[in-house]
């Protein structure tokens, strides 16, 4: 049954139970009430007739007229010598005590009072059977209208369901058409069994998708790693033969072999979410290979570079990762905010990398390490492809993250009044 259809059940059992409810209160009311109403003109009647017999009245030839006041009105006077009048008295009156009753009969409803009354007893009876049938009649009309609100409930019902399901049915449409089963399973018959194969499906998908990233960075790893090898052996074999002239560029190849090296081990280890035990990491000469590694970039030489850390100044860290972390951040700073001046300083135990280029709008700061999130730089970032774009400080912070280093971004001008303008970016290399 689907899960429509049992919401729908719930609220219509829910709507019968309600009317039912009411519709019984109802119609017991109105039997209470009825049988009290009867109750107490029996018990007018009776005492009227007894005010009647201590005046003598209930003897003699105009006893019979008053004791039969109505077609459902009877009543018998029994003198203490045990002669009824106007008739002998019926048979199952004749045991009943004094005061009210109650007596069912076929086809009759009987209300009794007996008193005494003027030396003798009054026994007054009304038959309600009259009125019992209106009150059954008032039942079926109940009944009727019972039906006609639970039809109405009903309808009322599945409306409802139908609201509440909906998003149900949206949801699982949607993860289905994401991730369809290509009928490798038989069709489920409620939404909760479509939604939970859907989120099945979905799951299968991205730890499928998790398996063959793992498995090409292993199989990139693996591939890359003996011909950067290679190659960076006959890069140092060379040295020695390259003209003084020729050393910046084989050192810049160099850097460019190790940043490749970091790159597939920072990659390793934010695919595993697996942090590197930390090492002692000479800072400044830390932050010359990570600029060494991108004086190829386009536009590097519009960048007036400056490493301002105190030679000899060791943290400790993951270097692989604080190479990632700085590549990106120098490669922003090229990017989008040359030509200017970057520095590089270790102020209070914090890594900084400020520059007085443009700036980034204070709206769009919350927003800069977020994948793919360029704001004003969306005119500016010439120099990478579209795909590429939004990347870099993503992954800076993602590796920040994973060895639980904090990573912010601020106004240059917010710290330092030298800066008119720029942006200086924070890199703690512990809790904050």
């Amino acid at each position: 049954m689907s899960l429509k259809r049992r919401v729908a059940l719930a609220l219509v059992a829910i709507v019968a139970l309600f009317i039912a409810a009411q519709g019984m209160l109802a119609y017991l009311s109105l039997v209470d009430q009825e049988d009290d109403l009867v109750d107490e003109l029996v018990l007018t009647q009776a005492r009227q007739l007894a005010e009647r017999a201590e005046r003598g009245e209930l003897r003699g030839p105009s006893a019979a007229a008053l004791l039969r006041p109505g077609p459902n009105l009877a009543a018998w006077f029994v003198d203490a010598s045990g002669a009824a009048s106007p008739a002998p008295l019926p048979a199952h009156l004749a045991s009943l005590a004094d005061g009210p009753h109650r007596l069912g009969r076929p086809y009759q409803e009987l209300h009794v009072v007996v008193l005494p009354a003027a030396g003798g007893r009054l026994y007054v009876q009304y038959d309600a059977e009259q009125n019992e049938a209106k009150v059954r009649e008032f039942g079926r009309y109940l009944i009727g209208l019972a039906a006609i609100c639970l039809a109405l409930g009903a309808a009322i019902s599945w409306q409802v369901a139908d609201w509440a399901v909906g998003p149900i049915e949206r949801l699982t449409a949607r993860l289905a058409n994401w991730a369809p089963d290509e009928g490798r399973a038989a069709p489920a018959s409620d939404e909760e069994s479509r939604l939970l194969g859907a989120f099945a499906r979905v799951q299968d998908r991205f730890e499928q998708a998790i398996a063959r990233e793992r498995e090409f960075i292993a199989n990139l790893g693996h591939e890359i790693r003996t011909p950067l090898a290679a190659l960076r052996t006959d890069l140092e074999l060379l040295e020695p033969a390259v003209d003084p002239a020729g050393k910046p560029r084989l050192q810049r190849a160099l850097a460019a072999v190790d940043a490749i090296a970091g790159a597939l081990e920072s990659a390793r280890s934010l695919l595993r979410e697996r942090r590197v035990a930390a090492q002692p990491v000479d800072l400044a000469r830390c932050v010359d290979d990570a600029w060494a590694s991108l004086q190829a970039l386009p536009g590097a030489e519009r960048l007036a570079f400056a490493n301002e850390v105190v030679p000899g100044t060791i943290v400790e860290a993951d270097r692989h990762a604080l190479l990632t972390i700085l590549r990106n951040l120098f490669r922003n700073a090229v990017e989008h905010a040359a030509p200017a001046r970057c520095a590089v300083r270790h102020v209070d135990g914090a890594i900084e990398v400020a520059d007085d280029g443009p700036g980034i709008a204070p709206e769009d700061l919350p927003f800069v390490f977020d994948r793919y999130y360029r704001g004003r730089m969306l005119d500016t970032a010439e120099a990478a492809p579209d795909g590429e774009r939004g990347l870099g400080l993503a992954i800076a912070r993602q590796v920040a993250d994973l060895n639980g280093w904090q990573l912010a971004v601020e106004p240059a001008s917010a710290r330092d009044p030298r800066y008119a303008q720029g942006t200086r970016f924070i890199l703690r290399l512990g809790p904050n």
